[in-house]
């Protein structure tokens, strides 16, 4: 008798084990079942809201609910990311984060209010801002980065130090720009912008010397020679801009910057959803469709074969980036 009520004891024990295990075991498998929002922490038209819109569009048929886009800006990323951060880890709201909500506000913030490894689960990058190009107006007295740097280096000494625009305190463009003075020792005054339209005015009017440049911006003003441009911030050469050398082509090494925007959701994400999730992005990016619409952006497809690859790359940035803006000296506005 008391062994049979032993073996029932054991039966009703593991009857409670399965039953606690069984909706984890399943979620994967019954998500999404509601309409699923990607948080851009950018105005509209920015280049992560254009992701954030054309991930979820390719991604909405495969997972059978509609995806949409929601625009939280201001504090450069971070009130948006914030946001993500708390709220319920269901695989319902995610991110779509950069290297500047989860690095660059490490350093520009003394109190971030979230925490960039700890308060996400990261999915995978989907795009990277590649083949950025450092451009000056056409009569600027240099046409390559020894040239540039040789002027930087004399208007310097005559008390006249180059001066450079960018989106931003923070922006990439100004932190690219503190990385290439770091590695050459020259001397450049900053002038924040809020668009960068109003930096290609200054520049072309030349009232500013030079700046960072997106494809998408020194393409047409560099091919229309409305703009000059010296060198650009990658590995390889931009196939819009082939004939002009890469900063490492030119001298100056571990200046490259991976500009990376990824997909987040909060923290506490069961690994199930985070898979799925995981899954469908990267087929969606495998498309020709997707990579043609992101090339004339000037945007690079880049993922990563698992989350955790994902999360080490954001754990490299936060060391990298933080202290390079501390060398500099740069706080946020």
């Amino acid at each position: 008798m008391m062994h049979e009520r032993g073996i029932v004891r054991a039966m009703a024990a593991l009857a409670l084990l399965l039953a606690g295990v069984q909706p984890v075991a399943t979620q994967g498998d019954n998500y999404p079942s509601r309409p699923i929002r990607i948080i851009a922490p950018f105005a509209a038209g920015t280049s992560v809201d254009v992701t954030a819109r054309r991930l979820g569009d390719a991604m909405a048929p495969l997972l059978g609910q509609p995806i949409v886009v929601e625009n939280k800006g201001g504090a450069t990323g971070t009130i948006g990311a914030d946001m993500v951060a708390k709220s319920p880890p269901d695989g319902y709201t995610l991110l779509l984060g950069t290297v500047g909500t989860h690095a660059f506000a490490v350093g520009l913030y003394k109190a971030l209010p979230y925490d960039p490894l700890k308060d996400f689960a990261p999915i995978t990058r989907t795009v990277v801002g590649g083949f950025n190009t450092l451009v000056v107006h056409p009569s600027f007295p240099a046409g390559n980065m020894r040239e540039f740097i040789a002027v930087a280096k004399a208007r310097e000494q005559q008390g006249k130090p180059l001066t450079f625009g960018s989106a931003g305190v923070g922006s990439p463009g100004h932190l690219i720009t503190e990385l290439i003075k770091q590695a050459t020792g020259i001397t450049a005054v900053h002038l924040p912008y809020k668009g960068s339209s109003l930096i290609v005015a200054d520049v072309v009017g030349g009232h500013v010397d030079f700046f960072i440049a997106s494809p998408a911006i020194a393409v047409p003003q560099v091919t229309g020679k409305t703009l000059k441009a010296i060198a650009v911030d990658s590995l390889e050469r931009s196939p819009f801009l082939p004939g002009v050398p890469t900063l490492r082509e030119s001298g100056i090494n571990n200046v490259e910057a991976q500009i990376w925007v990824g997909l987040l959701a909060p923290a506490g994400t069961s690994r199930p959803v985070i898979d799925k999730l995981h899954t469908t992005a990267l087929k969606v990016l495998a498309t020709d469709t997707i990579k043609q619409d992101f090339d004339k952006d000037g945007l690079v497809i880049v993922t990563d074969p698992s989350p955790d690859t994902f999360r080490k790359q954001m754990a490299d940035d936060i060391d990298r980036w933080p202290a390079v803006i501390k060398a500099a000296g740069i706080q946020s506005e």
